[in-house]
Parts: C-alpha cells; structure tokens; sequence
C-alpha cells in the first residue's frame, strides 16, 4: 500500500485553472478523489460554484475565485486569494485555454493575440506566481501544463493555436531546467481531441475535422474522454512522478505517430 499512495494527492493544495467545464472541471475532481484540496478560477464563477458544491458533497474541500488567465492582476490576486485561504500551494495546473479555427490566412491580429494569450502568456505567468511562491515555502511543488497534440504535429485549421502549445511544450522544459533546483517539477500533458463543448462545436463546423477525428485515434475512431486526460495529469502532480520533469506526456490513442 506505501508504494501505491504515491499515486495520491493526500492533502496537497491543487490549483486548477479554466476549471469550469470539460477537462479542467474533471481534473479537478479528480484531485480531489486522490485526497487533494483545490482552488479553481475562471472567468465564469457560475460554473465554479456549481463544481464547488459537487465536491462539498463528495466530502471535498474546494475555493473558488474568479481568474481571468490574461491578465497579469487578475492572476496575481487569484493566487494571493488561494494562499490566503490554504496557506500554501503544492501544484498548479494550467489547463485554461482559447481557440477559434480559421485558415492561417484569415485570422486577424485581436484574435490571433486573443489565442496566443490565452495559452500561452497564461501558461507563463501563472507559472511563474506559483514558483515564486513555491520558492518561498521552500518545499518544492509540482506544475502540470496541458498542451496539446497540435503543438507537436501540424495542425490544419488551427495557426495560432498550435503555435501557441508547441510554445507551452518547449516553456514547459525550460521551465524544468531554471527551476529543477527548487525541487519544482513541470512537466505537460498534450491531449488529443477531447470530448468538450468547444471540440464538438468544432466538429459541427468543420467536416474535415470531424473526419480526421473519427480516422486519426487509433485507439478510439473518435473523441478521447477528459477522464483520459484527468488521470495522467494526477499522476504527473503525485509522487509517483517524483522523477519526471520537462517531459510532455502525449494522451492522443495513437494520433501523433500515424
């Protein structure tokens, strides 16, 4: 049983952002069936207050605040909120995200910063507040980046968007390096397609798309589910990956090697 508690999260304090729905909101619960404490923001409390009084119920404990992952200030005080009422952190996961699908061609420069900021300037500076909070609890913690597949292969369809991960993956090792002397580890998971509203609206809108993921996943002939995105990434905080840092675990069925 000693090596198997490993795999658990007992009583460490999770931050998840965008955990309002889809895979964020799994994640979070997730984190909590392992024994942790979260703290979840997104720009819609709404959705938060409904996830909050879920884990209530399943005897869980979670904060919630309003985070707006483009900005600075806003990132600032969700953090100081969170240890505010925890005292500390032990792991954050950056699962907030954007897109919009468009050909390269047709994206214009709001949109393009819109994209960009919200996964990537988000992945970095939300990263940076809970280092330099790790840092000074002097213990060490754990970061978790969600990318995705279309930052390791081309994306169609998707520019800024897979620009934008493929910048996560390479921060996420860099990361690792600056701070491996802290004892923080960060690693990323880069999910494939996942079942969300945003994936299956995309779906709708986009044959080809539809098409390439009932062909693509080797594994499924369709959307993965986020609880096979949840679990690597509860893994990745746990002890169990006490020696696992910069890497970007790819959660894709098969996707990315065909």
């Amino acid at each position: 049983m000693g090596h198997l508690s490993r795999f658990e999260l007992k009583d460490k304090v999770i931050i998840v952002t965008g955990a309002g729905r889809g895979i964020g909101r799994t994640i979070a619960l997730d984190c909590v069936r392992s024994g942790a404490r979260v703290a979840v923001g997104s720009r819609t409390t709404g959705e938060l207050e409904t996830l909050a009084a879920e884990i209530k119920h399943m005897g869980g404990e979670c904060f919630y605040h309003r985070l707006d992952v483009v900005l600075v200030s806003s990132i600032n005080e969700f953090f100081a909120e969170v240890v505010s009422h925890y005292g500390r952190i032990d792991g954050l996961v950056n699962n907030a995200g954007y897109n919009k699908q468009a050909p390269i061609l047709d994206y214009n420069e709001e949109l393009y910063n819109q994209i960009i900021d919200a996964n990537l300037k988000s992945v970095f500076f939300c990263s940076q507040v809970a280092a330099k909070q790790f840092i000074a609890q002097g213990k060490g913690g754990a970061i978790v980046n969600i990318a995705s597949q279309a930052g390791v292969i081309g994306a169609p369809g998707r520019g800024p968007y897979s620009g934008a991960k493929g910048g996560v993956i390479n921060l996420t090792r860099t990361m690792a390096v600056e701070w491996a002397k802290h004892q923080i580890r960060i690693n990323g998971v880069a999910p494939t397609v996942t079942r969300s509203p945003m994936a299956e609206a995309a779906m709708r809108d986009n044959k080809a798309f539809a098409e390439a993921v009932k062909t693509m996943n080797l594994l499924r002939g369709g959307l993965a589910e986020p609880e096979e995105m949840s679990a690597p990434t509860v893994f990745l905080l746990s002890e169990a990956a006490s020696m696992i840092t910069g890497h970007t675990l790819v959660v894709d069925g098969g996707w990315t090697i065909a």
